[in-house]
């Protein structure tokens, strides 16, 4: 080899003289800095739900007796003590642990307030207190700066210091990477240990390979015991410390079954890894030995029980690292099964946008097209050139019968020997064993890639796994760019091409070699920067940036939203105001007010007195179009929240409608969106009409299909009843509503000026000829809670008048009641099995409206003939909550059972006190004349 040859290879070794100490710690504040500051800035849309995953889970783990719900429907959805660190089927369990990590860290923080599993059930989870989103955090952050480091040593051992440290850089400042490894979330721990499992299997099963000692049988006369040819003992003694690597890889792969389900890629990838590097051995046997490659039944059957030693090892870590396993291992392992099927699949639930199109599953191009605008420039030039480089690489190094691969990053600092002239030695990877490698990590991009595509569910983080792959390609490429300048610089030196024909700087080589990696360290810092703390703000700039993105594929996930709850914090009185907001979970730990998390549900929009609108929802024109087109007719947004340059969040003013529901439809006909009484929820006056508003979306309602409002009491006996109609000021033309159109309806409801005061069940329907609806009318169901009317007391009781109908009394019941008049027929059927009776009340002192009396039927001779004991004045619902008060007019109706035997003739009633029972003093009210005839 040349001089000029020998000094390439040396200079491309960036760090040849660094302490990997120091670039361990190095890696580490390089991985950290940007991950730890600001941590608690936002939250994603998913976080809330792994911070209440985790408090589960640790209260599980404290408490066996702690009770909590279940994914589980065997269970009943119900769990208690190590149960409850089954929430979910990912599975996650790294992640709760985590988590748990971030409780027990605030626990500390706090001062240990009490016992730790007190503390933990009350924190609140949804919405999420914000102080706990950075230590619920923080572990993430540590493993994965810590992750990094890893990385760095396992590559330096495969690849050589130069790949391992530009790789490791890379990793440390990858922007997407960055913003994953800050949230609580499992994609990046996913990717930790899966990255982790694969270099261990590598070093495991490739340096085997590389020292030419495999296992490895050859196809001679007299064949030879192939143990005696492997550096690993079958002594039981040193059997676990010669597989070392192969028990780390297995140790890695089973925290990562228990971050992610698809981690299970790495089962079959570690078996193809294995056979990969079982035949490299024997080839490079083979070359040489001079002999055909046959493999030795022995070498194979080592091969298979080391892959199910490291399947062993890796299972014993899901069994020791998930107490779920401990107490219903067959629940647990079916909930994972069934929670990956289910996402394998099913699309998303709102659509994914990508590349203009709004679909349930945006095909094969997703991954690659989303790859590339997050990541780097340097990563993609790096990508780019590797991939020029490799056939190059391979073609030149097949000329040379392999000996520059094979030599590479074994020669203790020594020129490899090779045949090639000056121009060649371009084309070659920088020097070290990686491109061995390329060829197994291209068929893990692949393969996961492959297994990803499949379902139909995809969002650009589930491809995460790939990109620390990606880097450590990129580092060889730009590695190579490197050689490239440092092949100019020797031409120049030794006069080999003039030197003014070549766009060299006056930097020395050794110079060069720091200014490139600093280059580097900044140019992706400065990217990476640009967008902090809302890193997953960052798309490439090549392709347009931030803007480009939002033209291509779905962005958004919960960043920006703490910048709209902060305006209107300061905008607004926040303990007035109600909010809808698009992922309200990331909304309202930060809003200092009451909000309302709506996605689909367009009454829940109407019902926050703003409402906020979130760009991965415009993308996606969810719910629909029509929604937009209603808000944005009525004004332009009050705010517009923007995160570089790019419009992010939309703060519009909203109806602020006082009751709102959910999943009330009626398909193809219509749904109930929202209702409000005009004058707000005070109690209504009887004799007095309220008026209501109604809030439906068309689904094909015809237009005499009239919407209705009624109040019924606790045996759903109807009191008032009142009809909307469309307004024509706020609605299009009936004949232009679209599908999807909000209707809004006005209408007014009377309380007779008898009804007890007390609360009533609105019920909420609309009459319909439709022929399967054989009651000429549907109900919607409303939340209990929601449809709790008040009646109030009556205002003017001098000016009611009793029904031309009814029988004057007027006569009073002791110092509480005035009976003043009833309604019953004068003649009845001795078979009628009731007696229908209506009684007109003024109350003359508090009583409450649970207030009872006793009755009874009386004959001629003064005897009770039937009784009936403690009958309630009134129905209405929570009636201990009521109390009459004097003036108040009170209906009663009761349907009085009859006795079959009971003898025709005259009789009357009595009306007694129960109260006046017991002290000895019988307080009654005799009235009415009720005639039982014969049927004869």
């Amino acid at each position: 080899m040349s001089e000029v040859e020998h000094k390439l290879i040396k200079r491309s070794r960036i760090t040849y003289h660094t302490s990997p100490f120091l670039a361990s710690l190095f890696l580490f504040l390089l991985a950290l800095i940007p991950r730890l500051p600001d941590l608690g800035r936002f939250l994603t849309a998913d976080e809330f739900l792994w911070i209440d995953r985790s408090r589960n889970f640790l209260a599980g783990l404290t408490n066996p007796a702690y009770q909590c719900d279940s994914v589980v429907e065997s269970w009943q959805f119900m769990a208690q003590g190590l149960a409850c660190t089954l929430r979910t089927g990912h599975p996650g369990v790294t992640t709760m642990w985590t988590g748990s990590f971030g409780f027990l860290l605030r626990w500390l923080w706090d001062g240990r307030p009490g016992p730790l599993h007190d503390y933990v059930v009350a924190v609140a989870t949804n919405p999420v207190d914000a102080s706990f989103i950075a230590p619920e955090r923080l572990g993430t952050v540590l493993l994965t700066s810590l992750w990094v480091v890893a990385v760095y040593w396992l590559a330096r051992r495969l690849f050589g210091e130069a790949i391992a440290l530009l790789g490791a850089t890379l990793m440390a400042l990858d922007p997407f990477h960055i913003a994953l490894s800050r949230v609580i979330h499992h994609d990046a721990l996913g990717t930790t240990f899966m990255t982790l499992s694969v270099l261990c299997a590598f070093i495991y099963w490739g340096e085997d390979a590389r020292s030419q000692k495999s296992v490895i049988g050859f196809g001679d006369a007299s064949p030879r015991p192939a143990l005696s040819l492997s550096k690993r003992s079958p002594v039981p003694g040193h059997f676990f410390r010669d597989r070392l690597w192969l028990l780390l890889s297995g140790f890695c792969a089973g925290l990562a079954f228990l971050s992610k389900s698809p981690s299970l890629f790495l089962m079959p990838f570690i078996a193809l890894t294995g056979l990969w590097f079982f035949w490299e051995g024997g080839r490079m046997k083979d070359e040489v030995r001079k002999k055909f490659f046959i493999p030795h039944p022995s070498s194979f059957i080592l091969l298979i029980s080391d892959g199910l030693l490291w399947f062993a090892v890796a299972i014993a870590i899901v069994f020791a690292f998930w107490p779920a396993m401990w107490v219903a291992p067959l629940e647990t392992v079916q909930t994972v099964i069934f929670i990956g099927s289910k996402y394998a699949t099913g699309g998303h639930a709102k659509g994914n946008f990508f590349l203009g199109e709004i679909s349930q599953d945006p095909g094969a191009l997703f991954y690659p097209v989303t790859w590339l605008y997050r990541t780097s420039p340097l990563v993609l030039a790096g990508v780019v050139s590797a991939l020029i480089a490799w056939p190059l690489h391979q073609r030149k190094s097949q000329a040379g019968k392999g000996e520059w691969c094979a030599k590479f990053g074994e020669s203790e600092g020594k020129p490899p020997t090779r045949p090639v002239n000056l121009p060649s030695s371009l084309f070659l990877l920088p020097p070290s064993p990686f491109p061995r490698y390329l060829p197994l990590i291209l068929l893990f991009i692949v393969g996961f890639y492959l297994l990803m595509t499949i379902g139909e569910k995809k969002q650009d983080r589930y491809f995460l796994p790939v990109y620390p792959w990606l880097n450590l390609i990129a580092a060889a490429g730009l590695l190579w760019i490197l050689d490239f300048r440092f092949w100019i610089y020797d031409l120049r030196f030794t006069n080999l091409v003039p030197a003014r024909s070549l766009p060299v700087g006056r930097l020395t080589p050794h110079a060069s070699r720091l200014t490139f990696y600093l280059l580097i360290i900044l140019l992706q810092a400065a990217l990476i920067f640009a967008s902090f703390p809302y890193y997953f703000t960052y798309f490439n700039p090549l392709l347009g940036g931030l803007r480009g993105a939002a033209q291509a594929v779905t962005i958004g996930w919960g960043e920006g939203l703490d910048l709209a709850a902060a305006y209107l914090n300061e905008h607004t009185d926040p303990s007035r105001t109600r909010v809808a907001s698009w992922y309200e979970s990331t909304f309202a730990p930060f809003y200092h007010g009451d909000s309302i998390s709506y996605s689909q549900e367009k009454g829940k929009a109407l019902a926050g007195d703003y409402v906020v609108f979130y760009i991965n929802q415009t993308q996606r024109r969810f719910p629909d179009e029509i929604m937009f087109d209603y808000f944005e007719s009525r004004g332009q947004p009050e705010k517009v929240i923007t995160l570089q340059g790019l419009d992010y969040a939309w703060i519009y003013p909203s109806l602020g409608i006082d009751h709102y529901i959910e999943d009330q439809t009626y398909s193809g006909i219509a749904s109930l969106l929202a209702w409000q009484w005009t004058k707000g929820d005070a109690p209504l006056s009887p004799g007095r009409p309220a008026e209501f508003e109604l809030y439906w979306e068309y689904l094909g309602k015809r237009t005499d299909e009239v919407f209705f409002f009624r109040l019924v009491d606790g045996q759903e006996r109807l009191w008032a009843e009142g009809q909307s109609q469309p307004l024509a000021a706020q609605n299009p033309p009936p004949e232009k509503w679209r599908q999807g159109e909000i209707i809004v309806e006005h209408g007014a409801l009377t309380p007779p000026g008898d009804m007890p005061p007390g609360q009533y069940q609105l019920q909420i329907g609309f009459y319909t000829a439709a022929p399967a609806v054989t009651s000429g009318e549907l109900l919607f169901t409303l939340p209990i809670t929601e449809s709790l009317v008040t009646v109030g007391h009556t205002e003017t009781p001098t000016a009611y008048r009793l029904p031309a109908n009814a029988n004057p009394v007027d006569q009073p019941l002791g110092e509480v009641l005035t009976l003043l008049g009833t309604t019953y027929p004068p003649n009845l059927s001795a078979a009628s099995p009731v007696i229908p009776l209506e009684l007109y009340w003024r109350v003359e002192q508090p009583i409450p409206a649970d207030f009872s009396l006793h009755v009874g039927l009386m004959n001629p001779g003064d005897k009770a003939q039937q009784a009936w004991f403690d009958l309630s004045l009134a129905e209405t619902l929570h009636p201990a909550g009521t109390l009459w008060q004097p003036g108040d007019i009170i209906r009663t109706s009761w349907r009085l059972d009859l006795l079959p035997d009971t003898p025709p003739g005259p009789y009357y009633f009595d009306l007694i006190l129960p109260d006046s029972l017991d002290n000895g003093q019988i307080k009654k009210l005799s009235f009415g004349s009720l005639t039982l005839k014969n049927t004869d």
